[in-house]
């Protein structure tokens, strides 16, 4: 076996950890939310300093890091110790909600660099479990491997648009791209366009303005969550302020886009995305409530936004997480996303144990 160093270090030096990350992010092409456009931006708001676990090669070299926050979490009246992994367990700032979240390695090398992670956890001690939100599959089948009961805390699907295969089968536009949906999603997304034809022309437009585009897409994003009960992610001034900064960092070097879809120049549909390594992935919407519901903006804006990306020459067009119909009317199948607790066989979690079970009793 490769011999493994593993560290756990206070981050005490932003800029010297930049520099490090962004150097093994060049050699091991992360998802967007291991980057450091990512990762800076949500450092730049913690009120404390994480935890570094860096992995290193028998040369000194980097092969994984990692930041981890440790918190306390009361449940059933117990005190759990936790060390969550890229996100802080205080709901108003994870709202932001990491996916894909795993150690920062190359392909191939995530089950090596958890096993060494986790015996130098496991040698620090002081922790109950540990919390890994926003897994895809792969990353929590390597976690089941660990030696650790793991309870799934969520799990959603996800689903994603082929664009290559789409372009190798000469698919251009929304149209040709509607025409390999199922029949009702393919009748729905024509119609639609039609009909906000009969406005004027129907266009997707990138938007450089953060205020000007966040305040149109939060209209009609806290609209719909307000006819629901609650309040939208908009909302949330810990979201907002993470956003710009990522923005101001991210937009000059295109890894964001901010595009409104309108008719007749009227808005209807206003998605914010992801562009990292060939995959756009989409993050936050606001749709215009429209009176006729033969409209459909989030469909047509959709439908637009791979017309787009058809021609950009990006390879996958992600919905990510999520359980609505319409990712898996507009998508094939991706992979589950998890909330993973990893526990020790420890007094308070064997307790907790006890007390779920005795729950489930009492509720047959």
């Amino acid at each position: 076996m490769t011999p493994f160093a593993t560290e756990l270090t206070p981050v005490n030096d932003l800029p010297a950890l930049g520099g490090r990350w962004r150097a093994l992010e060049a050699r091991v092409g992360p998802s967007f939310f291991l980057s450091w456009t990512w990762i800076g931006s949500w450092l730049a708001g913690l009120d404390r300093p994480p935890l570094l676990l860096t992995v290193t090669d028998a040369d000194g070299a980097d092969i994984a890091l990692g930041l981890l926050v440790q918190t306390v979490e009361w449940r059933r009246g117990l005190r759990i110790r936790q060390w969550r992994l890229h996100d802080t367990g205080v709901t108003q700032s994870d709202a932001i909600t990491i996916e894909y979240n795993s150690l920062l390695c190359a392909e191939g090398m995530e089950s090596a660099v958890w096993h060494a992670a986790f015996r130098a956890l496991r040698a620090r001690g002081g922790w109950d479990e540990l919390i890994i939100s926003g897994a895809a599959t792969p990353t929590v089948n390597v976690l089941g491997t660990l030696g650790l009961t793991a309870h799934r805390r969520a799990e959603t699907s996800s689903a994603y648009v082929d664009l290559s295969a789409l372009r190798a089968t000469g698919v251009t536009d929304a149209d040709g791209y509607a025409a390999t949906l199922g029949k009702n999603t393919r009748q729905q997304i024509r119609r639609a366009l039609r009909l906000y034809a009969e406005r004027g022309p129907v266009t997707l437009e990138s938007c450089h303005d953060t205020e000007d585009f966040f305040a149109e897409l939060g209209e009609h994003h806290e609209a719909k969550w307000r006819a629901a009960g609650v309040a939208g992610a908009t909302a949330n001034p810990d979201y907002m302020a993470f956003h710009r900064r990522l923005i101001a960092d991210a937009l000059p070097r295109g890894e964001v886009e901010m595009l409104r879809a309108s008719a007749g120049g009227e808005g209807f549909g206003w998605l914010y995305n992801f562009v990292s390594r060939g995959r756009v992935l989409f993050y936050l919407s606001g749709f215009r409530a429209e009176d006729d519901n033969r409209l459909k903006p989030g469909l047509v804006s959709h439908a637009l936004a791979v017309e787009r990306h058809l021609h950009s020459g990006a390879q996958v067009y992600d919905f990510m997480g999520g359980t609505n119909r319409y990712k898996t009317s507009l998508g094939q199948a991706g992979p589950d996303i998890t909330a993973l607790a990893l526990q020790r066989r420890v007094p308070v979690l064997m307790l907790e144990d006890v007390a779920r079970a005795v729950k489930t009793r009492l509720k047959r």
